[in-house]
């Protein structure tokens, strides 16, 4: 399991509200007009970016990863005619945002003919890094290059027949490498070794889509078909040789093949009645039938000299499948008056893999076995609501749901130790709730929502399903004049009671947001403040002791409690100066310990557990901030000089080995014309 304080990070900020490197916003530069009827504008920005890091640099370069060096950071044309009746294009917009460089860039095309065609364009780059610890053990690392880019075409734009045309591809590349835990001592192989293994990443994914919009008899329809093909051929190289921190198993020869091939079509429906109506309706209906080929073979020879035999382990994995998939989906809307509002929705979903996967291991002294045939999910649900608005400033509702889930496996044999085929095993799982809330305007300036929702499951798939469970909401908001505040809470509580496992988790959201912006002040403001709480308690096997015959029973408890403020600041002193402030916070208490203890002679490969008997206290308690200020200044009428500067600061409270901080920052000039 890979360690996810990068994902804990991002997500923290993106709570915060908190912004990537800073970077100037784009003003729309003024028009100008040329000879052949265009009005046409555009501006670029370039400059220097910094960046100063102290500590892991692993870690900045996994959650932020700006380095130094020059920068297109944004550049934008638009051109269109003025009359609207060009003689090829009426409108053609560019935008690219770090072009060729920052390890995060996305570019943009659209072009227009009024009536006859529409062209959207989109581009994104993402250069990603990850050298990071495991928990428990293993190694990995990439360096990979995600470039995803979509493309849609419409004939006869805002026309009662629309013909849509589409394409899109998701690729990645790039070095990495990996570790496997040899499983058993078998001849050569030592199960306190790891083997190790250099990867080139080659995956492709094309989407190919041909569609319509039409209207007809009162009713929209969208038609759309569509082709899937992803492609997987990473290729792998022996790294037994490669330094790392675990220790490497000496291997003669390693090699592994896995490619991945399929083909998935997907034909979809949608309509919806145009106008409103007493009775309205809308719907959609997905089906695809896809195929998909996968074969890795591992074969990897160790010698022994103590007793000079080599041992060669050969591992096949082969796997030959379809899966068809059906979804649909209808919603009717009955309006019996303006008071009254009636909907209700089923919908279904049903997914059949059919086919065989297996798995073979072969050695020099033992073989094993496992097979896999096929798989069947069929979900129903209902959902029935009624609102009511007895007088205009409050409304209130009320819900039925309902879902009934069935899910049926096939799986086969292992050998030698004995043969076993499995027949069909199904597990069916119905879940009824109930909600229901109020919508009030208290006053013109203060309006208030309440929600709440129970519900019971008789038969969960997984412990850690929802089976006995309540949410609870509430938000608050006042407005006047330039003022914004908003209040808010939420729970939501599940337990899951098994005679295996019993499973429980609580989660609570608390926060404020508040701004100011008068148009007729020189400057706005921002911030607010959430509190998001979580504990889980599960029961598990206790592995730390399972060379007992009956591991003891035992729990796995996770607490966080994540403190997240933010606040910013635009202001402007002078009409050629532009200031923004701003800072950002997120700190995860955790449950709460200031030192890390474990029991039982057991050192964790990273240090984010507690060993306290047979049972398991799991926390992740971190702080993040980061402060930031951006200074714009109108040199001239087309020219500004923009500087921006933001720190980043991450620090774990029980092992510093992943902290850092980081200056960034940048100085550029806009140019429009």
């Amino acid at each position: 399991m890979q360690w996810p304080a990068a994902v804990v990070l991002l997500f923290s900020a993106s709570a915060l509200g908190a912004q990537s490197v800073v970077t100037p916003m784009p003003d729309r530069p003024n028009e100008l007009r040329t000879g052949d009827g265009y009005l046409m504008s555009s501006s670029f920005e370039t400059g220097y970016r910094f960046a100063d890091v102290a500590g892991n640099r692993d870690m900045y370069r996994a959650s932020v990863n700006y380095g130094n060096g020059l920068r297109l950071f944004e550049g934008q044309m638009r051109i269109h005619s003025a009359d609207g009746r060009g003689r090829f294009v009426d409108e053609f917009q560019f935008r690219t945002v770090g072009a060729a460089t920052d390890p995060y860039q996305f570019s943009t095309v659209q072009a227009e003919k009024n009536g006859l065609y529409r062209y959207d364009m989109r581009l994104s780059v993402n250069r990603y890094w990850n050298q990071l610890p495991a928990l428990w053990s293993g190694e990995r690392g990439v360096q990979a290059e995600r470039l995803w880019q979509s493309h849609d075409v419409t004939i006869l734009p805002g026309s009662a027949f629309e013909i849509l045309l589409g394409y899109d591809r998701n690729s990645q590349s790039g070095p990495g490498f990996f570790t496997e835990g040899v499983p058993n001592n078998i001849g050569a192989f030592d199960r306190e070794n790891f083997l190790r293994f250099r990867t080139d990443l080659r995956r492709t994914n094309n989407n190919y889509r041909a569609g319509v919009n039409f209207r007809a008899l009162g009713l929209a329809v969208t038609a759309m078909q569509s082709l899937d093909n992803y492609k997987e051929d990473t290729l792998y190289t022996d790294a037994s040789g490669l330094n790392g921190v675990l220790s490497a198993q000496p291997v003669t020869a390693a090699t592994r093949h896995e490619p991945i091939h399929g083909n998935t079509p997907v034909t979809s429906v949608a309509l919806r009645t145009e106008k409103e109506r007493r009775i309205n309706f809308q719907g959609r209906f997905v089906y695809s039938h896809g195929a998909r080929n996968a074969a890795l073979r591992q074969d990897v020879t160790a010698f022994d000299p103590a007793r000079n035999l080599s041992t060669l382990r050969q591992t096949f994995v082969v796997g030959d499948a379809s899966r068809a998939q059906t979804t649909g989906e209808g919603t009717v809307t009955i309006l019996p008056s303006l008071r009254w509002t009636i909907t209700n929705t089923t919908a279904l979903n049903s997914t059949r893999i059919r086919g065989g996967a297996s798995f073979l291991e072969i050695s020099s002294f033992e073989n094993r076995q496992l097979t896999f045939e096929d798989l069947d999910i069929r979900h129903i649900t209902n959902a029935t609501e009624a609102s009511f608005r007895p007088v205009e400033q409050l409304s209130v509702y009320g819900a039925y749901r309902y879902s009934s889930r069935r899910v049926g496996t096939r799986a086969a044999f292992e050998f030698p130790d004995f043969v076993f085929e499995q027949e069909l095993f199904e597990v069916d799982n119905n879940v009824h709730a109930g909600a229901a809330g109020l919508r009030w305007l208290i006053k013109k300036e203060l309006r208030a929502s309440v929600d709440f929702e129970v519900g019971r499951a008789d038969q969960p798939l997984t412990p850690v399903s929802d089976r006995n469970f309540h949410n609870e909401s509430a938000r608050l908001q006042w407005r006047k004049q330039a003022w914004t505040v908003t209040g808010f809470f939420a729970n939501r509580i599940n337990n899951s009671p098994s005679a295996l496992t019993e499973y429980s988790s609580e989660s609570r959201r608390a926060g404020f947001h508040a701004s100011w912006a008068d148009p007729d002040r020189p400057f706005t403001l921002d911030g607010g403040y959430t509190w998001l709480h979580l504990d889980t308690a599960a029961g598990i096997f206790n592995l730390f002791q399972a060379d007992r015959q009956e591991p003891p029973a035992a729990r796995s408890y996770y607490a966080s409690n994540l403190h997240t403020l933010n606040f910013g600041g635009r202001f402007q002193p002078h009409e050629r100066v532009t200031l923004y402030l701003g800072y950002a916070l997120a700190k995860d208490t955790a449950d709460g310990r200031s030192s890390l203890t474990v029991e039982g002679g057991v050192t964790p490969a990273y240090p984010n557990f507690a060993l306290a008997g047979s049972n398991v206290f799991v926390s992740f308690p971190l702080t993040w901030q980061s402060p930031q200020a951006r200074l714009t200044l109108q040199v001239r009428e087309r020219l500004q000089w923009n500087f921006g500067w933001q720190y980043y600061a991450y620090g774990e409270r029980f092992s510093s080995a992943q902290n850092f901080h980081a200056h960034t920052g940048y100085s550029s000039l806009r140019w429009s014309f």
